[in-house]
Order: structure tokens, then sequence, then C-alpha cells
């Protein structure tokens, strides 16, 4: 056998016992990484497995909705999406029993400071307070104040209405409520989270968990634009009385708002 030949030879098993070498310590690696999650983290990559899959029905249900211009067929369509969203929690809860991760605790939690947190959705919402029928527009979280999405120019599409002028801003402005200078409208799919039950299960609103504060059963906004007719300025609405979802005009209507931040 030549020189070179073995020389080979070597080198091919030199070469073998190192890919060898490398793959042990890649598992190695990987089961010890394994090893070290923690309830946490499985706790959050459940949560964003849940919220994605929400993601994708809402965007199906509006899909129909697009091809129907059905709001009762996407209102049904929709609300299957956030009951199926909502029961998520009760397995994240459950298998995160005892751990003490995000999962194992109610889902919507007070946190003293006239916020609640979602631990399903990760969204801070605001607290309302002072339902006595009576509007105070000095305190930004009267559950009676109702507002504008637009201000009425230029065809009435801009968000310069009271929601975000006066509402909005009161909370993003100065010490900025609870911490944060970033309250906003919740999208449409968002807010539709907050319905227990959906559509058509509620019936007798308010369809939401007394943990957000009272709450007027009347129609909400969202920050979401209905493009469906693009010479309408509308925007979504979710109905807290029965969980209805539809669209009404941006500079016409008064309705009420409820701030949040943070996301899915």
């Amino acid at each position: 056998m030549s020189h070179a030949h073995r020389t080979g030879r070597r080198r091919g098993r030199a070469g073998r016992s190192l890919t060898a070498l490398v793959a042990a310590a890649l598992l190695g690696s990987t089961s010890a990484a394994h090893a070290t999650v923690t309830a946490e983290q499985v706790c959050q990559s459940e949560r964003a497995k849940v919220a994605a899959r929400y993601t994708l029905c809402a965007d199906r249900a509006l899909v129909q909705y697009t091809l129907t211009f059905n709001s009762v067929v996407y209102t049904n369509l929709a609300g299957k999406c956030v009951t199926k969203y909502a029961r998520a929690w009760a397995r994240l809860q459950a298998n995160a029993s005892g751990t003490g991760a995000t999962c194992d605790s109610s889902r919507f939690v007070d946190n003293g400071d006239g916020t609640v947190t979602d631990r399903l959705t990760a969204l801070q919402w605001e607290q309302k307070t002072n339902l006595d029928s009576t509007q105070n527009f000095a305190d930004p979280h009267d559950a009676d104040n109702t507002y504008t999405w637009s201000a009425g120019g230029a065809g009435g599409t801009a968000a310069d209405g009271t929601a975000f002028t006066s509402f909005l801003a009161s909370l993003n402005t100065g010490g900025c409520f609870a911490g944060h200078c970033d309250w906003r409208l919740p999208t449409r799919d968002e807010l539709q989270t907050l319905l227990t039950p959906a559509y058509p299960a509620c019936t007798t609103g308010p369809c939401i968990d007394p943990a957000l504060g009272p709450t007027v059963a009347f129609l909400y906004w969202s920050a979401t634009t209905d493009a469906i007719i693009p010479n309408l300025p509308l925007a979504w609405f979710v109905s807290f009385s029965n969980g209805f979802v539809n669209s009404s005009n941006k500079s016409v209507h008064n309705i009420f708002g409820r701030a949040v931040r943070s996301g899915l």
C-alpha cells in the first residue's frame, strides 16, 4: 500500500472520528439545553402558539367578510376564533399548575395601578371606573365617556378625533398613565379577545371580565379601519352588549373607548 494511500485512510478515520466527536458534543449541548428549559419558557412558547392560531383564524374570518360583506357571518366566525383562543388558557394553566410560571395564574390580573394584564394575550388594558351615567372628560378612565375616531376633515378618515386628541393624549402626556406612554386603541382582533363569552353566546352584557372595571354594554372603538368600502370613513367596533362586530362612521358617531398597550 502506498504512503499516500495509507495517509488518506488515516485522514479519513480521523475525519470520521472528529465528525463523531462534534455530533456527540452537539447532542450533549442539545440535551443540556432541553434540560434547562424552564416552566416559564414552556408557558411563553405555548402562549405564542395559541396566539398565532388565533391570528390565523381571525384572518380567515376576515376573508369571508371580504367575500360576503356580511357582518353576521363575520361575527360568527370571529366569535369562534375568540372562543377557541379563550379556552386555550385552561389548558395552559393546567399544564403549568404548581410551577409558578405566568400560565400558573388567573388569566386577568389586576395590577393595582388602574391596569389589568391579560396573561393569555400579554396585553395590558386600561381599567375603567365611575360608571354613573355622567360623562367626565377630565377623567379619561370614566366609563361613561364617548369619543369620535376622526374630526371629520378630509372625508373623516384621519385619526384625529377625540379618541386620539383627548382620550389617548391624556394617557400619554405628563407622567403618563401607570408609568407608560404608549397607550393606544386596540386593534379589532385585540378588542375581541376581551369578549367573555364571544358572540353569539353573550346575550346579557357587558360581555367582559369584571377585573377590567365597570363597562357600558355598548359599542367600543378599535384602531382598525374597515377598508372593504374604501370610499367610506369606517372603523371597526365591538359591541360589549352582545359581542357583535361591525364598523361605524369615524367622524359621525361618538362611542366608547378602552386603551391598551403591549401586544399579542
